[in-house]
């Protein structure tokens, strides 16, 4: 059982670590395109505060994985809070949320750095966080800091009773490579993309903005608590937490399963 239990929560750990990737990928992060790039698709909302529904299709426009977040941005700084209890979908683990929320781990909120280009993962129901540092970048995604974009109005469409423009943003590296999306900004918002679009392999992630705030959030978001304890990784917070709940004599949670 103590094998099964350590599978199930990095599966877990594995779901919501994919959409924080994303987030910085869109938001500026690891691989950011620069400030004068993200600028033509989020304008001049660059401090800015919002929660987001976040859904993943397949090709046959089926539901992968559904979620709500709440995000703060803060000049190059990105936040993601995220309930594990509101994921739901085909790759969510059925046991994984429960187990999770058993364990403490079912709220976890994510800081991305930009000028530090490091990930917190934070666990405030442990009062603890980890530390994950991107790999060294490759020749091909240092060409990608040097990005060309460019948006080209498709329409007019009207989302959440606010009237957008809706763009295709092409995203051009130096390495020739390209990514696309569309944004529907809101002209009542200083443009800001009320939603999103962009297609990864063949899957198509939607996010969609509300509650959306243009005001600069408080600096203290984008750095972990001083009173939370620090770990090296996600495996060996998860270990150290897992020992804890264990009785005496349990043995280590990375041991061999008990029968």
């Amino acid at each position: 059982m103590k094998a099964f239990r350590f599978c199930v929560v990095m599966a877990a750990a594995a779901c919501v670590v994919a959409p924080a990737s994303f987030g910085q990928h869109m938001f500026g992060g690891p691989r950011d395109y620069g400030t004068a790039e993200m600028a033509k698709i989020f304008g001049k909302n660059q401090a800015f505060s919002a929660a987001a529904d976040m859904s993943v299709v397949d090709a046959q426009m089926r539901s992968n994985l559904q979620m709500e977040m709440n995000y703060a941005f803060l000049k190059g700084d990105l936040r993601t809070d995220l309930d594990m209890s509101t994921m739901k979908g085909a790759k969510m683990p059925p046991a994984a949320v429960a187990q999770m929320k058993q364990m403490g781990m079912d709220k976890v909120a994510t800081i991305y750095q930009g000028d530090k280009k490091v990930m917190y993962m934070m666990y405030p129901g442990l009062q603890s966080y980890c530390i994950v540092t991107p790999p060294q970048a490759s020749d091909a995604e240092k060409a990608e800091a040097k990005a060309k974009v460019d948006v080209t109005e498709v329409g007019k469409e009207t989302v959440d009773g606010h009237p957008c423009v809706k763009n295709k943003v092409v995203i051009t590296t130096d390495a020739g490579s390209q990514h696309e999306m569309f944004t529907w900004n809101a002209t009542d918002l200083d443009n800001f993309p009320i939603e999103t679009e962009m297609k990864t392999g063949n899957s198509t992630i939607t996010t969609h903005f509300h509650d959306i705030k243009l005001t600069a959030p408080d600096a203290s978001l984008f750095t972990p608590p001083s009173d939370y304890k620090s770990y090296p990784n996600m495996q060996e917070m998860m270990m150290a937490n897992m020992a804890h709940m264990m009785p005496p004599g349990a043995g280590h949670p990375g041991g061999p399963p008990s029968e």
